[in-house]
């Protein structure tokens, strides 16, 4: 694995590698998009009542892959817009929120969900075996050609916890309406 890492490091530059972050995430929407309507549909009740408030939230398959579909447009925008950011600024703050909110997606719901089960659950393969070492990967690069200071780090992380459950309730009811109008 370090020799793959090595030569990474030699073949891509970091802006390069800040292009994989959307194709990373498109595996892992793949994956979802191959197992999580059959599987949500199947656990509803206790998808209902693991959900921190009492919400009467509702699921379909159609509603489930177009909010993927947007899970997956949504980090090419971001990362279109933002990729050419100088170094320490907004543009690439936002790209490394985006990175960050996928690492924490890793342990809430992937990891945790499948400890809480005891069983697979959506996404949680590609979330283990490609967004976590590709995410730590990401980070560990960041800070080595200084594009990301550990206090930045820090605020990054912090952020992503107070945004990470709206960004999540956006991508679901916007995949609510859209195949309610489709």
């Amino acid at each position: 694995m370090n020799n793959f890492v090595h030569a990474i490091d030699r073949s891509l530059t970091f802006k390069q590698v800040l292009w994989l972050i959307p194709v990373v995430l498109t595996l892992h929407n793949i994956e979802e998009a191959l197992t999580m309507p059959t599987w949500v549909m199947a656990h509803v009740p206790l998808i209902t009542e693991s959900l921190p408030i009492a919400f009467d939230i509702h699921f379909t398959p159609t509603q489930l892959l177009l909010s993927l579909f947007l899970a997956t447009v949504v980090p090419f925008i971001v990362t279109m817009a933002c990729v050419n950011g100088e170094k320490r600024s907004g543009k690439l703050y936002l790209l490394f929120l985006l990175q960050a909110i996928v690492l924490l997606n890793v342990f809430i719901p992937h990891i945790a969900a499948s400890v809480r089960m005891k069983q697979y659950n959506p996404g949680v393969i590609t979330a283990v075996c490609f967004n976590l070492p590709f995410s730590l990967y990401v980070f560990r690069r960041a800070f080595r050609e200084q594009y990301l200071a550990s206090r930045e780090f820090v605020s990054l992380f912090l952020l992503a916890l107070l945004v990470y459950g709206p960004i999540a309730w956006t991508l679901h009811f916007a995949g609510e309406w859209m195949a309610k109008i489709l």
